[in-house]
Parts: structure tokens; C-alpha cells; sequence
């Protein structure tokens, strides 16, 4: 395979497409990698497949993500989200490649009343943001000026399981609708979230950690009313519940509102308002057909809601 300007990994997943896309809007060469490709907990198969793309840069999307599977499953966890990207950054320092890594506000234990500065210490409540986190430590303790953590928050987009989708499909059903009033973040939309990857590598940003997600805090219940007006279902009456009701393996961060200061410098603007991507979320997902949008599924009981 020829030398690629960027090799992506989890390149089936709802970021990985989208990072692609973008990729390729910008007349880049971009390989993606899926989990059979290049499973994260094969040491061998990440060099190899680095090998063959010989990439310039390496965004790193691929993880483990559904935060319940991974506090029933930790060792799980943390060989793919922390041994596996440890792994991914020696092959891209290996290979000279820069590299981006996709994290989390999970890293943050949710304690705070404002939002989380880059810098601000971590103290991750679940399997999941520990693993995380681990995966942080293992990309920065390079030390190397091209590798980079890039922390996001709620992501949703075009063609896989979401939030907003999940909320459609309940409201389109008739089914009844209740969602949680007490954990406040930013919701991200994947192909803006691609396009700002992409430019921390166009950019030459310093290595170290940013924090990327659209602009605008908003607790999950707020989510679900905007996804629902911006559908022209703004009649559907939305119940409230706390995350205790729940009753879910793994703890959540009440507050995850990232500050996207550095990186909005860095870019020279802000990210868009969550409103205005439900808005391009819906119009991607109008253009999907009923089979593609059967096909991304339907649950209200997966990773954060």
C-alpha cells in the first residue's frame, strides 16, 4: 500500500466515517482501519497495519465505548482503550507519524461548576474513564511535539446508534419518553468534530490535550426537547428522570461541559451551536434511506443517556 496522509482508526464508527469524509473532502489520502483490520488488543496487527499504510498522521478514534459494558468488563476496557492506544502511539512513534487521540469528558469525575480547562485535574468515576485516561497517559508520556489528545463530549452522527436517534425513533413510535435532568455537557456532531481533527493536524498544533464540542451546555432532557423541535415533534412531551433512576452499572459525571478555549484559539473560531448540528444531523439523516436508518438501531439503554 502507498504512504497515506492519514491512517484512521475505528474507521467503521460514526466518527471514523465521518474523519474520512472530511479527509477526503480536503483531497487527503486516508486509510481507514476497523477492529478486524487492526484489533486493538493485537500488538503485532496495529504494527502491521501501520506498516502497510505508512501514515503521515494517525487519529485515533477507535475504543471501547459503552460505558456499562466496561465497568462489567474493566480488564476488557483497559486493554482496548488503555494497552491498545499505548500500542497505537509506539507504532505511530515508530513510524514517525503524528498522532490524535480521541477522548473523553468521562475523564473528569463531574464534581466542577464550571467548565473543565484543559488542564484541570481528572478524576474518572467509571471502568470506561479510567481507561480513558490511561490511554491519555500513555499518547502524552511520548513527549513528542505531534501527539495530541483531543477530549470530546456526547457525539452523535450521521448512520450509527445515538441519542438523537434513539429519541426519534421512541417519539416516531408513540412510545413513552423519559430522559435524565441532571447531567449537563456539550453535545458534539461527528463531521464537525472531524473537521476540527483534521485541523489540529493542518494546524501543526502543539502536542498536549484540547478539548473539543459544540458550542452550548445542556442537560440530556434538553437534548432530547431540541432534537425533537428541530424534527418538527416539538409536540411529544419528554418526562424528566434523574441518572439515580436509572440505575446503571456505571457512574456518570454530572458535569462534563468541556472548555474549547485553546482549540477555538487555535482554529480562529468556535465550534457551531449544538442546535445548529441537530439541525445538519437531520439533514443527513433525512437523506438516508429506511433500511440504513433500521440498521443503525435503537437504544435508550447504551453508553450516557
Amino acid at each position: 500500500m502507498a504512504a497515506s496522509d492519514i491512517l484512521v482508526t475505528g474507521g467503521t464508527g460514526q466518527l471514523g466515517r465521518a474523519v474520512l469524509a472530511a479527509a477526503a473532502a480536503r483531497g487527503l489520502v486516508a486509510v481507514g482501519v476497523s477492529s478486524r483490520d487492526m484489533p486493538l488488543g493485537d500488538r503485532a496487527a496495529i504494527f502491521a497495519a501501520m506498516g502497510r499504510a505508512a501514515p503521515r498522521a494517525v487519529v485515533h478514534c477507535a475504543a471501547a465505548t459503552n460505558v456499562d459494558a466496561c465497568e462489567q468488563d474493566p480488564l476488557g476496557a483497559y486493554r482496548v482503550n488503555a494497552l491498545g492506544t499505548a500500542w497505537v502511539a509506539e507504532a505511530a512513534a515508530a513510524a514517525g507519524s503524528e498522532l490524535v487521540y480521541v477522548s473523553t469528558d468521562f475523564v473528569f469525575d463531574g464534581a466542577a461548576t464550571a467548565p473543565y480547562a484543559f488542564d484541570a485535574p481528572t478524576r474518572p468515576l467509571s471502568a470506561y474513564g479510567a481507561s480513558k485516561r490511561l490511554g491519555e497517559e500513555a499518547v502524552l508520556a511520548h513527549g513528542r511535539d505531534g501527539f495530541r489528545v483531543v477530549r470530546t463530549s456526547w457525539v452523535f452522527g450521521p448512520g450509527g446508534r445515538n441519542f438523537p436517534r434513539a429519541i426519534l425513533d421512541r417519539a416516531r413510535s408513540g412510545q413513552p419518553l423519559a430522559v435524565v435532568t441532571d447531567q449537563i455537557g456539550r453535545p458534539t456532531f461527528t463531521c464537525d468534530l472531524a473537521e476540527a481533527l483534521l485541523d489540529v493536524l493542518a494546524l501543526r498544533a502543539p502536542g498536549g490535550i484540547y478539548h473539543c464540542a459544540n458550542e452550548g451546555a445542556v442537560s440530556w432532557h434538553g437534548f432530547a426537547v431540541a432534537v425533537l423541535a428541530a424534527a418538527g415533534l416539538g409536540h411529544v412531551p419528554v418526562g424528566e428522570q434523574s441518572a439515580a433512576d436509572l440505575k446503571r452499572p456505571a457512574p456518570r459525571p454530572a458535569w462534563s461541559v468541556l472548555d474549547t478555549g485553546s482549540l477555538d484559539a487555535l482554529r480562529g473560531k468556535p465550534m457551531p451551536h449544538h442546535v445548529d448540528a441537530i439541525g445538519r444531523w437531520l439533514a443527513h439523516d433525512a437523506a438516508r434511506g429506511p433500511a440504513d436508518r433500521a440498521a443503525a438501531g435503537d437504544s435508550l439503554g447504551g453508553k450516557r443517556y
